[in-house]
C-alpha cells in the first residue's frame, strides 16, 4: 500500500477532514490531499514523524520500503533527510558508528 493510499486510510478511519489532518501536522490542507494522491513525492523526515505521531503508527508504517517499491537509492535518501535532521552532535555520533560497522566487513 502506498503512502498516499495508507494516509487516506488513517485519516478516515480517524474520521478526519484533510484541513483536520493538515491542522494537526503543521502544513497545508492541499499537501496532505497532494500526498494521498501520490502527487507529491517525499516528504521530509519531520513531516513522517508528526504523521506517524498524529495517527499513533510508526514511521516505517508510513514508508516501508518492501511495500512501497522503493528503491535504495530512496532509502538512502530517506536516511539522509533524518541525518540531517539530527543535531550536530547525534549526526557525529552516527557518522562514528558507520565507521565502526565498515570496520567489520569481512
Amino acid at each position: 500500500m502506498s503512502l498516499g493510499a495508507k494516509l487516506n486510510e488513517l485519516r478516515l478511519r480517524k474520521g478526519e477532514s484533510l484541513q483536520q489532518t493538515a491542522d494537526a501536522v503543521g502544513v497545508t490542507k492541499t499537501h496532505i490531499w497532494e500526498l494521498e494522491k501520490g502527487k507529491t513525492a517525499n516528504p521530509t523526515a519531520d513531516l513522517l514523524r508528526k504523521l506517524a505521531a498524529h495517527f499513533q503508527v510508526s514511521v516505517d508504517f508510513l514508508i516501508d520500503p518492501a511495500q512501497m517499491g522503493m528503491t535504495s537509492q530512496d532509502e538512502a535518501m530517506v536516511f539522509y533527510r533524518d541525518l540531517k535532521s539530527l543535531d550536530e552532535r547525534d549526526q557525529e555520533t552516527v557518522r562514528r558508528m558507520m565507521d565502526v560497522l565498515r570496520e567489520k566487513k569481512p
